[in-house]
């Protein structure tokens, strides 16, 4: 798998998609875009969402710690929720863990998708370039970050 990134803002939001094994670099490129469109979303003055994907995301060297600082800045500039998809059990354990340091579990909850709901082993966002919003398995993850509910929080806990 290629390594990429997207980061878009949308009208209910900002989506972030993270695929592969990216760069350090790369990674600070991504949280230098997350924190200029948290900025310009703050701006709007309304409460906004966010989709976040980790498909397959190699993480070498991971830093909790920018992690953190970009979700208690999201939350700051009116967040309301934030999903997170996976495709990792192991990421989505380190994942909790972050969001509970953020202070942020009240609003977040990850989604970590069963193998029978990817294709070639990624997530389905790949096909054909549409997001993986777009494809069954992420309906209760976009569900949470449209309309919010209830759904369980995933941690070392469970």
């Amino acid at each position: 798998m290629t390594a990429s990134s997207l980061v878009e803002l949308k009208d209910w939001g900002l989506h972030v998609r993270l695929q592969g094994a990216l760069s350090l670099e790369q990674r600070d490129s991504v949280a230098r875009q997350v924190e200029m469109l948290c900025a310009t979303l703050g701006a709007r003055g309304t409460s906004w969402s966010s989709l976040v994907e980790f498909d397959r995301f190699e993480a070498e060297g991971f830093r909790p710690e920018i992690l953190v600082a970009l979700m208690k800045l999201a939350r700051r500039c009116g967040q309301l929720r934030c999903g997170v998809v996976m495709t990792d059990w192991h990421w989505a354990s380190a994942m909790a863990e972050v969001m509970i340091a953020a202070g942020i579990d009240d609003q977040a909850r990850i989604f970590v998708l069963a193998k029978g709901l990817t294709v070639e082993g990624s997530l389905a966002g790949e096909i054909e370039g549409r997001p993986a919003a777009d494809y069954p398995g992420m309906d209760s993850a976009m569900a949470w970050v449209l309309n919010g509910g209830v759904v369980a929080m995933v941690s070392k806990a469970a």
